[in-house]
């Protein structure tokens, strides 16, 4: 499947060289996901891994809305699946947001308005989350029976903490994006005309690095985090041991002895 293939996502290499736009594009529902969505979503982040003219990923919604969550439509669907198949689709969903979360690149969420259920998920399967001033967030599936079962549960007490959680998750309430800011779901807060520019600075910023070692950055830091201490600094020495002999390695030292600016090649 190609970008020119895609109905419900749009993709574009623009702006700034390296950054890749991914834009969830079903404005008319607030781009709630269903099946073709995630699909085309999953197709859009393997083209991204590939291209290595590909440094930064910023995923954002087209429209008022960030992601609205699962399509009520494709959600009474689903419902009606037996066992097995139920299982098989919400796997397609975790393996989405699990891409977006093992991308070698960064991936930055630009949360442009509304963000509920999955899109939350989307978010935090993220690196890094910036919210327009307008966003909303909330968990909403208690109230109708069941709990955010796509990373919400498994990812995000890393971040909010076990309380703050559960409590987004048994009440269901709505929390504006400074109250976001405030529990750490988002790491920035800014105007709804400035997103796409804060976005696209804090991706200048992730490019100034050698684009191997963001990557594997990223890889260990996510290892690191669900193992023991002792493991983590393994880890840290087996990735450290391979960049050390890259050529990118090699210039980092030379431009700094130098006092020049890295050329790095990845």
């Amino acid at each position: 499947m190609t970008p020119e293939q895609f109905e419900r996502v749009s993709m574009h290499i623009g702006g700034t060289a390296g950054i890749c736009w991914i834009t969830l594009d079903r404005p008319e529902r607030l781009n709630a996901f269903d099946w073709r969505m995630l699909v085309e979503l999953r197709a859009a982040l393997w083209q991204a891994t590939f291209d290595d003219e590909v440094r930064v990923v910023v995923i954002t919604g087209a429209g008022r809305g960030f992601c609205a969550g699962r399509d009520i439509n494709d959600l009474r669907w689903q419902r009606g699946l037996p066992g097995n198949s139920y299982r098989s689709y919400v796997r397609t969903n975790h393996a989405t947001f699990d891409d977006v979360e093992n991308i070698e690149k960064p991936v930055i969420a630009a949360i442009n308005g509304p963000c509920a259920g999955g899109g939350v998920e989307l978010a935090v399967s993220c690196d890094f989350r910036i919210a327009a001033q307008n966003a909303t967030f909330v968990l909403p599936e208690i109230r109708i029976g069941v709990i955010p079962a796509s990373g919400a549960c498994s990812r995000m007490s890393r971040l909010i903490g076990v309380e703050r959680l559960k409590e987004m998750v048994m009440t269901g309430r709505e929390y504006t994006a400074e109250q976001a800011g405030a529990m750490g779901l988002v790491s920035q807060v800014v105007p709804a005309d400035a997103l796409v520019a804060e976005a696209e600075s804090l991706a200048v910023d992730l490019m100034k690095g050698a684009p191997r070692a963001i990557g594997l950055a990223k890889h260990v830091i996510n290892m690191c985090e669900g193992t023991d201490p002792h493991t983590g600094r393994d880890v840290e020495r087996l990735g450290q041991s391979w960049l050390a002999q890259s050529d990118d390695s090699w210039e980092g030292l030379s431009a700094f002895l130098e006092k020049r600016a890295p050329d790095f090649h990845g």
